[in-house]
């Protein structure tokens, strides 16, 4: 596959990767504003429809997890089809897989670090308002954010290792959970490369893998990986095939956060409980379900021209760019300026339009925030982690 093809490829995949950070954000504004839609209580709803669109396909808009899913596989996909793709000799093949692993933690690091900063700022200069729209919203995220430690060790620390070292919720950008994940799984990869990368048989080790992680989000890196292992064999070509993954990875990336049981999601849940009841295993229904249907769109987007030329278009291209930026910032965009503009503005207008009103005003800051984060914080990590690379391999 020659750089060009391999560029082209990079376009739609920005693309899915864009509108899946933008899923996230959709998903955070949900969970604080509109609360039923995720957790099914009636008592939390400020429509009618609200318990209704959570347990139907649409959800897939706002399906937090399902995007970090996707996230993850997309991880999985990129960090290694260049290593499949191209015909590389052994010492190349070794070359960029170290030069990829040396870099890995500086590109992720500096812009959560500095993230985490930001919301060290937003507390000192008391500008997080989520407590003031907490009786308004009934929303279950009652973070008191003026209950953190602001030692300043303590938020370094929060800042250059918990998220990377600690998988458990971080307690000042919630969002950055994901992190370990992201450098583990980034390492899984690499180490699997480098041992099985060029062993004929590696499709065994691919099921045991996807056996051992089945119950954690390492093994959507592990399918990732294995789409891009798969992208030369061109035995799928039935255009009804190819609709058929599609739909079937839209089904299982949209199981609900509720309980399946009642809902068109009911096989998934019947399905895994059986599993788990027959291999002693606690295998969570609608994580499975979530990734699966991630690596089966993605599947279907490798193969499909139409789809590349969908999620081509520009401006889901542009929102893959930012994607990493917006995904580090929007939460605590919503939890200070959001926050701050839909306590004034539901004193004058009904609950949903001052929503309506509070996250279009919204976007647009935030997506002017984003894409300066992303030219001088993200892109400056990249040309960081090079120039490190540069000076360790010198």
């Amino acid at each position: 596959m020659n750089k060009e093809t391999f560029g082209k490829k990079l376009f739609y995949l920005d693309g899915i990767r864009g509108l899946a950070a933008f899923a996230v954000v959709i998903s955070h504004y949900i969970q604080v504003f509109y609360p039923a839609a995720l957790s099914g209580r009636v008592e939390q709803s400020h429509s009618a429809w609200d318990t209704w669109y959570g347990i139907s396909p649409i959800n897939l808009f706002y399906n937090g997890q399902f995007a970090v899913c996707l996230f993850f596989v997309l991880s999985g996909y990129v960090l290694s089809v260049k290593m499949y793709e191209e015909e590389l000799d052994s010492e190349t093949f070794l070359k960029l897989l170290r030069s990829s692993a040396l870099r890995r933690y500086i590109r992720l690091a500096v812009p959560a670090a500095i993230s985490v900063l930001l919301v060290y700022l937003a507390i000192i200069t008391n500008a997080v308002h989520l407590q003031d729209i907490w009786d308004t919203t009934w929303t279950d995220m009652k973070k008191d954010y003026y209950a953190l430690n602001t030692n300043i060790y303590t938020v370094i620390k929060a800042a250059i290792y918990d998220p990377f070292f600690r998988f458990e919720a971080h307690p000042y950008n919630p969002v950055l959970w994901t992190m370990s994940y992201e450098l583990l799984g980034s390492f899984l990869i690499f180490g699997f490369l480098s041992l099985f990368g060029r062993v004929k048989k590696r499709w065994i080790v691919y099921l045991v893998l996807s056996i051992a992680l089945i119950q954690t989000y390492f093994v959507a890196f592990l399918w990732g990986m294995l789409l891009a292992d798969l992208l030369k064999h061109k035995w799928v070509q039935s255009k009804i095939l190819k609709a058929l993954v599609l739909l079937v990875g839209i089904y299982l990336g949209s199981a609900p956060y509720t309980s399946l049981l009642g809902t068109m999601y009911a096989p998934i849940e019947v399905l895994i409980k059986s599993i788990n009841k027959w291999g002693q295993t606690d295998i969570d229904p609608r994580l499975l379900a979530r990734t699966l249907g991630s690596a089966l769109i993605l599947f279907a987007l490798l193969r499909s021209k139409v789809l590349q030329h969908v999620f081509g278009w520009k401006p889901f291209v542009y929102l893959g760019q930012i994607s990493f930026s917006l995904y580090l910032i929007h939460f605590t965009f919503l939890n200070t300026f959001s926050a701050f503009l839909f306590s004034k503005v539901i004193q004058y207008f009904s609950y949903n339009l001052a929503y309506a009103f509070t996250f279009l005003v919204s976007m647009v800051p935030l997506f002017i925030f984003s894409h300066y984060y992303m030219k001088y914080i993200d892109q400056g990590a990249l040309k960081l982690a090079r120039k490190v690379e540069r000076k360790i391999t010198i």
